[in-house]
């Protein structure tokens, strides 16, 4: 339970003043109250100095060919603890379609808690994600990620894109996580899907894996409802390509199914 120790440090903090305070009948249950959220926001806290105290001893460079177990750990807690706190309800279809082994994951991307939720969900499976830069320069977070293995990709730039997925593939080929990335390219507000970015599946195509379709739903409410109403979010791995047909399909050919997989998990 992600929510235990703040829990614990609330109830401690609560019950510790309130004795010593010497409160009595409603007051007491009033000032109960009042002093464990205090103390639940200063467990929050002490997590944010924790992890930023932690970023400045992070080697993001050797991240990209060794992801810390123990900065990845930090983000799955977070993740757990996000899809937590903003009181995501998921329900996940189509896990049992998962295949051993490594593999590369796509889907439709709706807001910034798509990573968060799947990464939760898949918090065993030694799941990294390739995302935008700006998102991996932010302070203390971008380099805890990036030692948890997380990637950069420069869509602007070919060859540093290239490097990008020739990184990817090789955390794959060499078993060291399967690699997360959103085909849009960026976050949909609209209807539908925005065209692919078919050079992701390169990364599949290179490693010689499968991948793994995951339509996310839901999502882009989360922020919309918080805090007054929990978000129901539908995570479906709705189709898995295997190596073999990935290796001899073309790009754009693996992206069509892709869009078709996604368009029919919508649609069920």
């Amino acid at each position: 339970m992600v929510l235990l120790p703040y829990i614990i440090i609330g109830l401690g903090v609560s019950i510790g003043i309130c004795s010593a305070a010497g409160y009595t009948g409603a007051l007491l249950v009033v000032m109960l109250l009042v002093w464990f959220l205090a103390g639940f926001a200063a467990g929050l806290v002490l997590l944010v100095l924790f992890v930023g105290l932690v970023s400045l001893f992070a080697d993001t460079e050797k991240g990209r060919t060794e992801p810390s177990r123990f900065y990845g750990a930090i983000v799955i807690y977070i993740m757990g603890l996000l899809t937590t706190l903003f009181r995501v309800r998921v329900t996940v279809r189509g896990m049992e379609r998962i295949p051993a082994g490594r593999w590369l994951l796509v889907g439709n991307h709706r807001s910034a808690f798509d990573p968060i939720v799947t990464g939760w969900v898949l918090r065993r499976c030694g799941l990294v994600f390739i995302s935008k830069p700006e998102n991996l320069r932010i302070p203390a977070v971008g380099r805890i990620l990036r030692a948890a293995g997380f990637l950069a990709i420069d869509r602007e730039n070919d060859r540093a894109a290239l490097r990008t997925i020739l990184a990817a593939a090789e955390l794959m080929k060499t078993d060291r996580a399967s690699v997360g990335v959103y085909p849009e390219g960026t976050r949909n507000h609209g209807e539908g899907l925005l065209p692919f970015r078919n050079g992701a599946f390169k990364i599949a195509q290179k490693a010689g894996v499968p991948v793994v379709c995951a339509a996310v739903w839901g999502t882009e409410n989360v922020l919309k409802r918080f805090p007054w109403r929990s978000t129901p979010v539908t995570l479906d791995f709705c189709g898995v390509m295997d190596a073999d047909t990935v290796c001899r399909s073309k790009t754009q050919e693996i992206g069509e199914v892709i869009q078709e997989w996604i368009t029919n998990s919508e649609n069920t």
